[in-house]
């Protein structure tokens, strides 16, 4: 009886440790089954958020072009300004080209899904880190500058200052885009000796110097963002 005992305790033990393992190893591959989908989930966002600041690269290298133009327009037409000389009409594509500003276009829609989805699916601290400053402060950062600084410049001082002085019309160039249109001042003697105008302009000067500067530091933002996925995605594969 004491050994029939003994085996059914041992037999029942038996049961109750594979029982055990196996909901141990249930465990584990229930855990293995959610880590791989998380990390699915993570590759997935990772590449779309590549996909979008590749779209961003495109818009701030636009940007960062038209702004050269302006601020080479306004160095041109000041340092014409400043010679005693006789207006000539290579200059209309410079008159022309000192109006307008940019503005930032962020795709936003990979960021967003990825706090819908929850940050700390990035796995690497320094990556997570790294897309949450870009997004909040570097994108936020160069779109306050837009409004606050260049924008209010533009539409309250350089473009009325400019319109009353200067004549523009259409660009016949059939490659020409938006914002190369040509110009001619009204009066280019009167120009020489109008401080407003002048005032204007180096104003504008300025202020394209400034934005270059930040859609640059912006553009090396983006890539150094961009740099940092691709190598986690290496990791992940």
């Amino acid at each position: 009886m004491e050994n029939k005992t003994s085996k059914y305790f041992k037999y029942a033990i038996g049961e109750i440790v594979l029982v055990v393992i196996g909901i141990l190893i249930a465990l584990q591959v229930n855990n293995w089954n959610n880590n791989k989908q998380l990390e699915e989930v993570q590759i997935k966002c990772l590449n779309e958020i590549v996909t979008n600041l590749q779209a961003d690269l495109l818009d701030i290298r636009f940007n960062i072009n038209f702004n050269e133009t302006r601020l080479n327009s306004c160095k041109v037409v000041l340092e014409n300004l400043k010679n005693d000389v006789v207006y000539s009409d290579t200059l209309d594509v410079y008159y022309g080209s000192l109006l307008y500003t940019t503005r930032s276009v962020v795709n936003y829609s990979a960021y967003e899904t990825l706090k819908f989805k929850g940050l700390e699916i990035i796995t690497n601290d320094n990556l997570r880190k790294s897309i949450s400053k870009l997004y909040s402060f570097h994108y936020q950062n160069v779109i306050d500058f837009e409004i606050q600084d260049d924008h209010a410049l533009q539409f309250q001082v350089v473009i009325p200052t400019v319109l009353k002085r200067v004549e523009f019309r259409k660009n016949e160039d059939i490659d020409a885009i938006a914002g190369q249109q040509l110009a001619k001042p009204i009066n280019f003697q009167a120009l020489k000796n109008d401080i407003e105008f002048k005032n204007a302009l180096v104003l504008n000067e300025d202020i394209r110097v400034y934005m270059l500067d930040n859609y640059r530091q912006l553009e090396k933002n983006i890539l150094e963002c961009a740099d940092l996925i691709n190598t986690e995605l290496e990791r992940l594969k």
